[in-house]
């Protein structure tokens, strides 16, 4: 289970290593999707179909990706990865993705360079105040 506390007036979650669990919730202006002990390419496809399904009921598609605990994915189809893109340009998404360690860093930022391949607005973040403030800007 995880453990709540607040710092500062912002929830810090501890999350041990165990089965892969997701958080999607409506905040102002963006989607936030929290992903966390994600281990396999399933464990992802199975977000990101969570994600644009709750994205699409929402009728919201600024996104914010947290990602937590977790090993980089670099093979992108294997996972989903054009469906979501897919989802993310019908929609005229925009999405900031945001990690806590360097090696998924590395891969959020190759997925969104193929993203923006593809016409998505997207940008990888190191800071999640930076991330917030880019998807609540209404510049594209």
């Amino acid at each position: 289970m995880s453990d709540m506390s607040q710092v500062s007036g912002v929830a810090t979650v501890q999350v041990p290593h165990g089965p892969m669990r997701y958080e999607i919730v409506a905040g102002p202006k963006y989607v936030r999707a929290d992903l966390y002990n994600r281990r396999t390419a399933e464990d992802t496809r199975k977000f990101l179909s969570a994600l644009a399904a709750e994205c699409t009921r929402l009728d919201c598609f600024n996104i914010l990706v947290s990602v937590h605990a977790s090993k980089p994915i670099f093979t992108l189809e294997r996972y989903g990865f054009s469906s979501f893109i897919q989802v993310a340009l019908r929609n005229s998404a925009k999405v900031a993705a945001l990690t806590d360690n360097a090696e998924c860093r590395v891969a959020h930022e190759y997925a969104v360079m193929l993203a923006r391949l593809r016409g998505v607005n997207a940008r990888a973040f190191r800071d999640e105040a930076a991330a917030v403030a880019w998807l609540q800007n209404g510049q594209r």
